[in-house]
């Protein structure tokens, strides 16, 4: 059966064409380097950049730095061999917000076969992609929390029993007898291990909030008052601002251990020598911004994105367990832990919940 040519549209039925791609697709035209020539309103609206501030820059702008080299490679190999590359893409909006889109890239050819501009069509799948993540979370936390069980009975109880005996032997060697040392030694790692232990037991078990009516300002000062007792915070300054009559719907066990994490991250960023400032203030009519910031060397940006995962960490020591256990708690709360960080003026970590009237 011999081809069917169809008719090519005429001019009003591209503009029609195009005009109903805008309407549902993010699109963009670049020439062969790259460079964008064209951009829809929908890529402006989600990438938060004017047309004027896009013209004539390439998708650098908007690179995340979430995938790999050769990743980026392979897209390029592709589209450059005349081929349409097709897949997901995390980008960085203007205000630094990310954002996912689903894409297909589509190269025009000239005569020769050679690319000579291409056209990208996106669709924004951010809500979907924290959904798999969602779930992926949700199917590893379930594990987490099995094995959880297992190293409560199996790991820590004989730990506990192992520390006892270490403290009785400690009491048969005179005080500057090497092995006395050797045994503190031992003790201390034995600690070690059953402080990374309980971050683990911790995150695995964020227990059913228990909320109720809990002042701020109390909180607040309860942990500046812990933090006096702690011999390790004595080279820290400690500046509150915890306003009045604020009053947040709370677990006040988890809401504690929350900010206890925080303020120890924040005194470990910086040696333990520098200033923590803890503030709060109302956040519109139904929320409450608490912030804990310090004046340490911030957070690098290529791991910024990182610091929510499970088991993460910079630190030397430290099970990388404290922020996102402080992430969950938060969301289970209803609502968001956020951070600000810059090499000149630290880091700074919000945590917005509701506000009872």
């Amino acid at each position: 059966m011999p081809h069917r040519a169809f008719p090519l549209p005429s001019t009003n039925e591209l503009e029609h064409i195009r005009y109903a791609l805008d309407q549902a697709a993010i699109v963009a035209i670049t020439d062969v380097s790259g460079r964008i020539k064209y951009v829809n309103r929908m890529f402006c609206d989600v990438s938060k950049y004017g047309r004027d501030e896009l013209i004539g820059q390439d998708h650098r702008l908007l690179n995340s730095g979430y995938h790999s080299k050769e990743f980026i490679r392979t897209l390029w190999r592709t589209i450059a061999n005349g081929q349409i590359w097709r897949g997901e893409l995390r980008n960085r909006a203007k205000d630094g917000s990310l954002y996912w889109v689903d894409t297909t890239i589509v190269p025009f050819l000239d005569e020769a076969g050679k690319p000579w501009q291409y056209m990208a069509i996106r669709y924004e799948v951010t809500d979907r992609k924290r959904h798999e993540q969602r779930l992926l979370e949700q199917a590893a936390l379930s594990s987490l929390g099995e094995m959880a069980a297992v190293v409560a009975h199996e790991v820590r109880n004989p730990l506990a029993g192992i520390r006892s005996g270490l403290q009785i032997l400690t009491t048969l060697f005179p005080e500057v007898a090497e092995g006395r040392e050797l045994i503190g030694d031992i003790i201390g790692r034995v600690d070690s291990l059953n402080a990374v232990l309980s971050d683990l037991l911790a995150f695995a078990r964020v227990r059913e909030v228990r909320a109720a009516a809990m002042e701020v300002r109390s909180l607040l000062e309860d942990l500046v008052s812990s933090m006096k007792l702690d011999p390790a915070m004595e080279g820290l300054e400690v500046v509150t601002d915890p306003g009045d009559g604020l009053v947040v719907n709370a677990d006040a066990h988890q809401l504690r251990l929350v900010f206890t994490n925080l303020i120890l991250n924040a005194a470990q960023a910086m040696n333990h020598r520098g200033r923590i400032t803890l503030s709060a203030a109302a956040d519109g009519d139904h929320a409450v911004a608490i912030t804990v910031a310090d004046t340490g060397p911030g957070i690098p940006e290529d791991i910024r994105d990182r610091v929510f995962e499970p088991f993460f960490s910079t630190k030397h020591k430290g099970s990388g367990l404290g922020l996102p256990t402080a992430k969950r708690i938060i969301d289970a709360h209803g609502g968001r832990l956020t951070i600000d960080s810059s090499p000149t003026a630290g880091t700074a970590v919000h945590v917005v919940l509701p506000r009872l009237a």
